[in-house]
């Protein structure tokens, strides 16, 4: 029997593909907005564990990002100009972490070294943290108030909206 007749190889490459990345995951449970931000702790890459939504009297602003991604990688750019312009957040009311996921820690590493990123990194291991939060790809960005209450949640790649980005970073504050 010839199974190149019943099987298409760029399916079997994609299924393959989704199933080692974990890009697909059952009874993920979206936040939803309005709730408080689920509590969990985050190793940072210096080796530093903290507690993801411990920023007394800060909003915070949680971006889920893979070293693999497009999408994240056009993303670092955005978000890094937005914080050394520091015109929306002058007295820096708002904390930002990235979140490493669905990537090998050490290429994760090695991702957060290139783009230097100039706010705390931690790498999720086997991604408990994604699946509390409800994300399933990256790169997703969680828009928390000083509350702790989920205020947005934006799947997808941020590079062309910088000024709905910056906006959505106002109405934190």
């Amino acid at each position: 029997m010839n199974l190149k007749k019943f099987f298409d190889p760029r399916v079997t490459a994609f299924l393959l593909a989704v199933f080692l990345t974990g890009c697909y995951e059952e009874n993920l449970v979206p936040l939803e907005i309005g709730a408080k931000a689920p509590e969990a702790q985050l190793t940072l890459l210096s080796g530093e564990v903290v507690e993801i939504t411990n920023h007394p009297g800060k909003a915070q602003i949680i971006t889920f990002m893979s070293s693999w991604c497009p999408c994240s990688n056009e993303s670092i750019p955005l978000i890094k100009n937005i914080l050394e312009r520091k015109e929306i957040d002058p007295e820096g009311m708002i904390a930002f972490l990235m979140v490493g996921f669905q990537s090998p820690e050490k290429k994760f590493r090695a991702f957060a070294e290139k783009w230097q990123i100039p706010f705390p990194v931690g790498y999720d291991n086997r991604d408990k943290i994604a699946r509390i939060y409800g994300v399933t790809a990256p790169p997703t960005t969680i828009f928390i108030d000083a509350q702790g209450v989920v205020k947005r949640v934006y799947f997808g790649n941020i590079k062309d909206n910088e000024e709905e980005f910056a906006e959505w970073m106002k109405a934190l504050l």
